[in-house]
């Protein structure tokens, strides 16, 4: 199962506790919850076909040398490479964002102040160094008018 999952939950639409235990639980009932990776020697073409067919704005880059995560490529950061032939560059060099990971007990307070000393947009969750990556939690703040 691959979920893709707001923070901003009812009943706190602008902050990310309820988004994290919603995670916590999904992570808890279903141990095949997949976070969709390519090879760092995929495409950069093969890393945007993926972005598209999976309606994601990020996709995870992984090293073929024991899978450690390299980054992500994200759909803004393709932008630069309009101009390229995509089919023959590969996604490691696309990356844009460094992985950044937190532990599936984290609080929504340590996942904010994690975002936000890291400046990144998301965060892998992962349960100890070197282990596959279960999910991911990404920022997305609504602005209500």
């Amino acid at each position: 199962m691959v979920t893709l999952l707001d923070l901003g939950l009812p009943p706190r639409p602008n902050g990310p506790e309820e988004g994290l235990a919603t995670l916590s639980e999904i992570l808890s009932l279903d141990q095949t919850a997949k976070v969709i990776v390519i090879s760092g020697h995929a495409s950069v073409a093969r890393a945007q076909r993926a972005l598209l067919a999976h309606g994601v704005h990020a996709i995870l880059v992984l090293d073929d040398d024991g899978g450690r995560p390299l980054g992500w490529v994200t759909s803004r950061g393709l932008l630069r490479w309009a101009e390229r032939d995509i089919t023959l560059c590969s996604a490691r060099d696309a990356v844009t964002e460094a992985p950044v990971e937190i532990g599936p007990s984290a609080t929504a307070r340590e996942a904010l102040a994690l975002l936000e000393r890291a400046d990144a947009t998301r965060l892998l969750v992962v349960r100890g160094d070197g282990c596959v990556p279960e999910g991911v939690v990404a920022l997305r703040l609504r602005v209500d008018q």
